[in-house]
């Protein structure tokens, strides 16, 4: 098996001693990671799942089937080519909670985290692909909307509340992620040039959103939204072995040239 070789400054200590007080984390965080890791483990993780359909298209296509097929495809190509050990969230229908998916990747030390998805909106018309990283603060008010919708899908609310526990939570990961931001930014954009350069969608480019999915990880971690599943036609697309094929295919490619490079 090839070994690459991520460099993982050694961090958390702020959020470990945060937590000493009482406040529970998404998943465990042991002591700081070695300064030079081996990579061994990807974790993918298929947005939704069971009674959490996500997004659903004007024909009746869900969100949560898309992404687990893409993750299965995207499965198989790493562990083919690669030789990783790759772990998904869910391989199945079945509800999986944000803490959990967070859990899964910490539980196994994953050295990087990739979260598929398929975009949703009110316009029929928007389209394209886009990839994001962590911040607390959305790129704009389109991707606050969008971060806000994925991280309250199961129980909508009318605002955030800033002095939730759970947002002091995502405070509190964004400063771990911040030692990983160099590192799932660049990842980031390698994906979105190959899903630019492979689909045929418009290039919604990269973007950075306080996910809640992204906050609980520990590693360098990106969410990919494929194609809008609310557009007629790209749901069609989205809904096609070919094109969920490809999608894959981009976001393997995009991280093999982040590995070959030695990011």
């Amino acid at each position: 098996m090839q070994i690459f070789r991520i460099k993982r400054p050694a961090l958390i200590a702020a959020v470990l001693a945060i937590a000493a007080v009482g406040l529970a984390f998404p998943g465990p965080v042991a002591a700081a990671p070695a300064q030079d890791q081996a990579l061994r483990t990807v974790v993918i993780d298929p947005g939704h799942g069971g009674l959490e359909s996500g997004a659903k298209g004007k024909f009746g296509n869900l969100e949560k089937d898309i992404t687990l097929a893409v993750s299965l495809k995207l499965k198989a190509l790493i562990e083919k080519d690669m030789g990783f050990e790759v772990v998904l969230t869910r391989d199945r229908d079945v509800d999986v909670s944000i803490e959990n998916r967070s859990a899964i990747a910490n539980n196994r030390k994953a050295g990087l985290f990739i979260s598929i998805h398929a975009n949703g909106s009110v316009q029929r018309k928007a389209g394209g692909s886009e990839t994001f990283f962590l911040s607390l603060n959305a790129t704009d008010e389109e991707t606050r909307r969008l971060a806000y919708l994925e991280n309250n899908s199961s129980a909508l609310q009318s605002r955030i509340d800033p002095s939730s526990d759970s947002d002091l939570m995502m405070i509190l990961w964004d400063m771990a992620q911040n030692a990983y931001i160099k590192q799932s930014s660049r990842l980031a954009e390698l994906v979105q040039a190959e899903l630019d350069a492979m689909l045929g969608t418009r290039n919604r480019g990269i973007k950075q959103a306080p996910f809640k999915i992204l906050t609980g990880v520990a590693c360098p971690a990106i969410l990919v939204e494929a194609a809008f599943i609310s557009n007629p036609d790209e749901e069609q697309k989205l809904a096609s072995d070919a094109f969920q094929t490809k999608v894959a295919e981009a976001i393997f490619r995009g991280l093999a040239l982040f590995l070959k490079r030695g990011e």
